[in-house]
């Protein structure tokens, strides 16, 4: 364990032999960074530094391998060095892992520099004084070998040499055949010349790159011997610009250039170039150092990565890995498209794992050393869809057990755990089903529990008004922390919900809030919903309703989820067949007692007028005049029998198709015209205000005249009926290229909400005229409906909300010649 005796740090005549020996370092500066660089390569060592320490700096006057951000730092607290303790015991410091000694753990070095091994041997002047250290560092733990102590300890002897050399002409020549020695024993090539070009200098080392030999090369211009063709021009300018007295940009770096051999072949090379003022004026010299088999390596590596990263890109599986600082360092496409975009560089306990749903990433745990197979993980990324993985991930070690790094598999397993939760939930929907007496009733549990299975925080069932043609919400569910307010109903084609009513499919919207998606709610946008999906719902008839999910980010189409939906879609549709064969027998029921209370009422009242009349016109002897009114009024109810039985009929063979239409162009202003000037004499005898709009020309359709008018007819005439005195009827007729729209409007008693889905059906009258006691058949509009379908148009009424009235609309398209 080292230890720090501070008098020697203080001692006066070593802290002026220190200054002294500072000045003579600093003017010596190329040479000291040359053997401080030749000590760092002689032991493989990133870093290499010579120091001084003072009683409280610590000073560094040759330097190798510092990144640039502290290349040019020249002093540090000495408190916070390794080379205080080099000095106080002036003997090596050998440091395998700094982490681990408690006492120099705390050094400010090691954390501010990431320096955890470290390697010193003490330098001397010629008086004996420990002024510092020659040293090399690493930010891995090292084992420094006996070679590696001997050869710092040779390159502090070098250094001792070359200080002693600076303070007589004896020690200078010594000094400088001891750095000739160095040189020539040097790895590096070492060349100087003159800024004329001509080569002053070649140590063996150059001889063995090159290929010349001292002698011949001596004298030469040095671009003729290493420098490539295609660089001449630019090395005579920076010749120029040295003499001129400029200083290099590049002076004292790194630099990777190309070199050339005798043979003629390139070659890449690293050197540092200096420029040095001497008696003789400035010349430049440069080590320079064949990184070929580097340079192949590295490529190899870059092959090797490619080959690898492009194995990884082909997996399914996402893959990630860190190093052994814990930053990630690989991963894959996969990987990538599941966290929307690259993590390489981020720590991973940063922001790479702030989507992710749960306790801790399991490549931290690896990390830390932990096995994991099979272990479950959610990621949720903002904007993104909630995915579901099962992870492998295991720590990386080499032979001696250091940690390297840790990996981790990610197998996105969302479809199928999705579609094993909605196979249970297809089962839960079953049961809802099995125990609701109607759809509405089950409406809210359902939705619920195929929206929890889905993750999606919003659901809705929509079922269609087929009288008022719209779609109405009979069921909605959201999650709480939202406010949505309930919908209004919607038309064909407005909303996902619409289009999968108006098309039968299936409607996917990826983004509802994209301006530039076919299917754009703001509605539900601003309340952070995103992706929406609407199923249609099927029974016999047709598309009945649909169910509608929206989830809070945006996500594609999937179709395996659609068809699972699809599936919990037809159980729906199935117990809505099933619940309206229920509602049909009993409507069947109450067709049966409307038709017998028509057979009671509307058939008995003219048939027994008609018996009177003729057993009196049998057994009476009245006058002619008598006998007429008899006849007058047998005839009538006569009348009011052959309509009723015409229109049962006529309704009968619309619906079976036994009746055909005998269509030719009809023009239906003419027709509405009619209808209203024959119900004006009505309207005037109840005070009545009637609106007439028409098209300025003909609205031409192609139908059966003596039909439409009798729907017309039928429309305008209970108008006018159920109106009471003073109210108001308005008739209007637009024509347009697609067809004509007539809307027939008044203030009568209207329709109750609770029967209004049973108004188009034989024999049905709503309760509020039968109490009243107005005669008819309730076949009017079961006869208009069937007339309008059969022409291919559509007929809807809708009430006037708290307003007395109805509004009936019919539309028929546009006559094609």
């Amino acid at each position: 364990m080292p230890q720090l005796d501070t008098g020697v740090l203080t001692h006066p005549e070593r802290l002026r032999a220190l200054r002294r020996a500072h000045l003579l370092l600093e003017s010596s500066s190329a040479p000291v960074d040359g053997l401080v660089r030749l000590a760092a390569r002689s032991v493989v060592a990133p870093v290499g530094l010579l120091t001084l320490v003072d009683d409280e700096r610590m000073h560094v006057v040759g330097r190798h391998g510092l990144p640039p951000e502290l290349d040019r730092v020249h002093a540090e607290p000495a408190t916070s060095s390794f080379c205080q303790f080099v000095v106080s015991e002036n003997s090596p410091l050998v440091v395998r892992d700094a982490r681990e000694d408690p006492v120099l753990r705390d050094l400010g070095v090691v954390h501010a520099r990431n320096i955890t091994a470290y390697l010193g041997q003490p330098i001397h002047d010629p008086s004996g004084h420990t002024l510092g250290a020659v040293c090399v560092t690493d930010s891995v733990p090292r084992h420094w070998t006996d070679d590696d102590i001997a050869a710092i300890a040779e390159c502090a002897g070098l250094l001792e040499v070359m200080l002693a050399a600076e303070t007589s002409r004896e020690d200078i020549a010594l000094a400088a055949a001891e750095t000739d020695a160095v040189l020539e024993t040097a790895l590096e090539a070492f060349v100087a010349i003159e800024l004329s070009g001509e080569i002053t200098r070649w140590n063996r080392a150059a001889e063995r790159a090159f290929g010349w030999s001292a002698r011949e090369a001596i004298g030469q211009p040095v671009h003729e011997l290493l420098i490539p063709e295609r660089f001449h021009a630019a090395h005579r300018a920076g010749l120029a610009r040295l003499a001129r007295g400029g200083v290099p940009k590049l002076l004292g770096q790194r630099l990777q250039l190309y070199a050339v051999n005798r043979a003629g072949a390139e070659f890449p090379v690293e050197l540092t170039l200096n420029v040095v003022e001497g008696p003789l004026g400035r010349h430049a010299h440069a080590f320079i150092y064949d990184i070929s088999e580097r340079v192949t390596a590295e490529r190899q590596l870059a092959r090797e990565r490619h080959f690898l990263g492009a194995l990884l890109d082909n997996l399914d599986v996402g893959v990630i890995a860190c190093d052994e600082r814990g930053r990630p360092i690989l991963s894959n496409r996969a990987l990538r498209d599941i966290l929307g975009g690259d993590i390489i560089g981020a720590n991973v306990g940063e922001r790479w794992t702030a989507p992710i749903v749960g306790d801790e990433m399991p490549l931290t745990r690896a990390f830390r050393g932990e096995h994991i197979r099979d272990a479950d993980f959610v990621i949720h990324p903002p904007d993104r869809p909630r995915r579901a993985f099962t992870v492998n991930a295991q720590p990386i070690r080499d032979s001696d057990g250091t940690r390297l790094g840790a990996v981790a598999a990610l197998h996105d397993v969302t479809e199928r755990r999705r579609a094993q939760r909605l196979i249970e939930c297809e089962l839960a929907v079953s049961r809802i089903l099995e125990n609701a007496a109607t759809i509405e009733a089950a409406g809210l549990e359902l939705l619920e529990t195929v929206a929890r299975t889905l993750h999606w925080p919003h659901a809705e069932l929509w079922l269609v008004d087929r009288v008022g043609h719209v779609l109405r919400n009979a069921a909605m569910w959201t999650e709480p922390g939202y406010e949505i307010p309930p919908p209004d109903p919607l038309s064909p084609g407005v909303g996902v919900s619409g289009v999968a009513w108006q098309t039968g499919q299936p409607a996917w919207i990826p983004d509802i809030s994209a301006v530039n998606s076919r299917l754009n709610a703001p509605s539900l946008a601003k309340h952070g919903l995103r992706v929406g999906l609407a199923i249609p719902i099927r029974d016999g008839t047709g598309v009945t309703g649909t169910l509608s999910f929206f989830g809070d980010a945006a996500e594609e189409p999937e179709q395996s989820l659609i068809a699972l939906l699809s599936g919990i879609a037809a159980h729906v549709g199935q117990f809505l067949e099933r619940r309206r064969a229920e509602d049909l027998a009993k409507q069947l029921a109450r067709t049966k007692d409307e038709f017998i209370a028509l057979v009671g009422h509307e058939l008995r009242t003219p048939l027994t007028s008609i018996s009177s009349y003729t057993e009196l016109l049998l057994h009476d002897h009245e006058d002619e005049t008598t006998r007429s009114q008899f006849l007058a009024v047998i005839a009538r109810n006569a009348e009011n029998l052959r309509a009723i039985i015409d229109d049962l009929l006529d309704l009968a063979g619309l619906e079976s198709g036994y009746v055909t239409l005998v269509e030719r162009p009809v023009d239906f202003a003419a027709v509405v015209r009619e209808v209203a000037d024959a119900n004006a004499q009505a309207a005037r005898e109840k005070d009545l205000d009637v609106s007439v709009g028409l098209p300025d020309g003909p609205a031409p359709v192609s139908g059966d005249l003596p039909r439409l008018r009798k729907v017309v007819d039928h429309l305008v005439t209970n108008a006018v009926k159920f109106t009471p005195p003073g109210g108001r009827v308005e008739i209007r007729l637009d024509s347009d290229v697609a067809g004509v729209t007539l809307r027939v409007v008044d203030t009568g008693v209207g329709i109750p909400e609770e029967e209004r889905s049973r108004l188009f059906e034989r024999f049905f009258r709503g309760s509020n005229i039968r109490n009243q006691g107005v005669p008819g058949t309730g076949l009017g509009l079961a006869i208009s409906r069937t007339v309008v379908e059969r022409h291919g148009g559509t007929i809807t009424v809708t009430d006037h909300g708290d307003k007395p009235g109805t509004t009936f609309v019919v539309r028929l398209p546009a006559y094609c010649p």
